[in-house]
């Protein structure tokens, strides 16, 4: 049995662009695999206080006002503790293996 078949985790954020010193997070998630089926997922909408441009909407279809009425106040998913718990846990827990 291959480590692809093993229960895995992955991690993702979308933002507002490509430069990490001025991209802000969309959104931040965390997606749980297991025998090939998924799992679980969790995700943590962020609203990044600057308008989302055009550009990143074309990648992942996160718009300004959808971000602002849907997200949680930037500084709270900026730290992306959340989804860290949630990775932490997963790689505690034996995943993968």
């Amino acid at each position: 049995m291959g480590w692809h078949r093993e229960p895995l985790i992955g991690f993702d954020l979308e933002t507002t662009g490509t430069d990490p010193r001025e991209a802000r997070i969309v959104t931040a998630a965390v997606t749980e695999v297991g025998a090939e089926e998924p799992a679980g997922r969790r995700a943590w909408p962020a609203g990044p206080d600057v308008p989302v441009p055009a550009d990143a909407v074309a990648v992942h279809g996160i718009s300004t006002e959808r971000a602002s009425t849907g997200g949680c106040p930037a500084g709270q998913v900026a730290d992306v503790s959340q989804a860290s718990r949630v990775s932490r846990a997963a790689l505690v827990g034996g995943v993968p293996r």
